[in-house]
Order: C-alpha cells, then sequence, then structure tokens
C-alpha cells in the first residue's frame, strides 16, 4: 500500500529567542545589578514529519523545547533556521489559550468556535455536543474562572475536538489528572484519527502518550533524541528518567551581551 502524504514536515529546525536577565555586579554588593541579554536556544536542528490520520506524542523534560515546537508548527512562533511546512489548517490548544475566563463556559465555547474558525451558525449547531462531551453540569454556565484545573481541560478540549481542525496541536491540556476524562478523550482522538485528521500531543505523562500516539518523538536539551514506533521510545524515555535525575533543560544559552 502506498504510504501516507505528509501533513506537517520540519526540517532542520532552530528557534532562539532573546532573554533579560539580572545579576549582581559583585558577589558582595548583592543589591548593585546588572542587567545582560541572553540568547536562548530553544530548538536546534529538529527534523521530522507527520503523517495523515497519525499521531505524534512529544515527551521530554522541563525546558526540553516541546510547547516552542508546537508553537512553532502553530505558526505563533517563527524559526531562526529551517523550515516547517503544513498541508491542512493547524489548531492550538494549550490550557488558556482563545478562552476569556470572566466569560461562562457556555459563551466560550462560542468564543472558542469562532476563534478556530467556525461560523457563528456552525458553533450554535455544535454547541449541544461541545457542552455535552464537556460533561461538567450547571457549571457551563458560571464563569470560567470558578471551574478547577480539570473542568477548563475538559471544555477546553471539548470545544478544540469539535471544531474539526485538520492538524490538532495538544499542549499539556489533559494535564490536570482528570482521570474520569482521559478514557473519552484517548477515544476521540484515536477517533478523530481515523478520520484521517492529524495530531501532535505533547504531555508529561509517556502512559498517556503511549495510549493516544502512534508514534513518539523525544526531545532533549532542544534536540530530537529518538523517535519511531510509541513504545520504544516512551520505554527508552522511562529507563532515561529511571537512570538519571532530569533537571529542567533551559539553559542553553548562544551568548551572553550587555
Amino acid at each position: 500500500m502506498p504510504s501516507a502524504p505528509d501533513v506537517i514536515r520540519v526540517e532542520d529546525l532552530s528557534v532562539s529567542y532573546s532573554a533579560v536577565v539580572e545579576e549582581p555586579r559583585d558577589p558582595k554588593h548583592r543589591f548593585s545589578r546588572r542587567t545582560r541579554k541572553r540568547e536562548i536556544r530553544a530548538l536546534e536542528h529538529v527534523t521530522f514529519n507527520v503523517t495523515k490520520g497519525e499521531a505524534l506524542g512529544l515527551i521530554g523534560g522541563n525546558g526540553a523545547g516541546k510547547s516552542t515546537l508546537l508553537k512553532t508548527i502553530a505558526g505563533v512562533l517563527k524559526p531562526s533556521d529551517g523550515q516547517v511546512d503544513l498541508w491542512g489548517r493547524p489548531h492550538l490548544l494549550a490550557p488558556g489559550m482563545g478562552f476569556n475566563k470572566k466569560l461562562s463556559g457556555r459563551e466560550n465555547v462560542i468564543l472558542g468556535g469562532l476563534a478556530a474558525g467556525m461560523s457563528i451558525d456552525e458553533v450554535r449547531e455544535k454547541q449541544d455536543a461541545i457542552i455535552e462531551f464537556a460533561d461538567i453540569g450547571g457549571f457551563v454556565d458560571l464563569p470560567t474562572n470558578t471551574y478547577s484545573s480539570g473542568m477548563f481541560g475538559r471544555l477546553a478540549f471539548a470545544v478544540a475536538t469539535h471544531v474539526n481542525p485538520e492538524i490538532l496541536l495538544i499542549d499539556e491540556a489533559l494535564s490536570a489528572g482528570d482521570s474520569g476524562f482521559r478514557g473519552k478523550a484517548v477515544a476521540k482522538v484515536k477517533e478523530m484519527c481515523q478520520e484521517a485528521q492529524t495530531i501532535v500531543v505533547v504531555s508529561h505523562s509517556s502512559s498517556m502518550v503511549s495510549e493516544m500516539a502512534t508514534r513518539a518523538l523525544w526531545l532533549h536539551q532542544g534536540g530530537v533524541r529518538d523517535v519511531g514506533e510509541v513504545t520504544k521510545v516512551t520505554g527508552a524515555y522511562e529507563a532515561f528518567q529511571a537512570s538519571q535525575r532530569e533537571t529542567a533543560q533551559h539553559d542553553r544559552s548562544i551568548a551572553d551581551r550587555k
């Protein structure tokens, strides 16, 4: 059988950004400080592809570059080098993204649908199905700033998966630990893959990635450590975690400038 066509193609992608840090001029005089501009390398020479109907799981420690990669695919961040090619419209699902927490859940269903490119008629047509899938009861008519992180994640996921995105990018949106919703979310992701939609999901939980994804990519210090069959890659990542203490990986500066 012919292989499925690429929907996402990332080639030699690097992303850097500037950060301003403060530090003491002299260790003996901690109140005398200076600022320094530091160039941070978030991603370096990342290459991979995702085919139509595939779910790719991104794993790696804090600061490995997972969220940066997702935002670059979505077009929120620009590459410093390399390129990202997409065949389809991306939708980024991240905690709190696109919602107004002063509005009710019902109002945010409309807001989120419109932000994803749906018409008002399409949103109204799907509103009841979205609310039913989120299953947050009477909270749907309360401001979302009264929600637990689990309820907020439920509603955001329900909206994102009902707007029929061609490419769905999920950034830790299901990390709130809502186990009652997890099986439902996994089933929905698999259903979307069967409908030839393409998904990239970020999670600190390798077990969740194993449930949702068909392939996995392990990012370490901004580069690709491994990519391939999901159980193989998540197994290697778990062994790595067990063998050494993995700390935050943000200290990858190119240069310090005053």
